[in-house]
């Protein structure tokens, strides 16, 4: 098996695209559909990025599985 890349999770603005990077660097597009971890608690916790809104009905990013949404640069993952 083949190992898993780790990092932070960063949002491109200029591209639309999250990232998984190192040190700013990137080592791997994420898109959406894509499964991977996120660290919750110390514990890694399988995830998705979706797509939901607001109480406003603005749209916002959310992380299946977890209680992150909205601006998810800088959680730590792995894929």
């Amino acid at each position: 098996m083949a190992d898993k890349i780790e990092g932070s999770l960063t949002f491109d603005i200029n591209s639309g695209s999250f990232w998984v990077t190192k040190e700013g660097a990137p080592l791997t597009q994420i898109n959406f559909g894509d499964t991977f971890e996120v660290k919750v608690d110390d514990k890694w916790v399988e995830t998705g990025i979706e797509i939901t809104s607001d109480e406003e009905g603005a749209l916002l990013f959310k992380l299946k599985n977890t209680s992150y949404s909205g601006i998810l640069d800088d959680l730590e993952v792995r894929i």
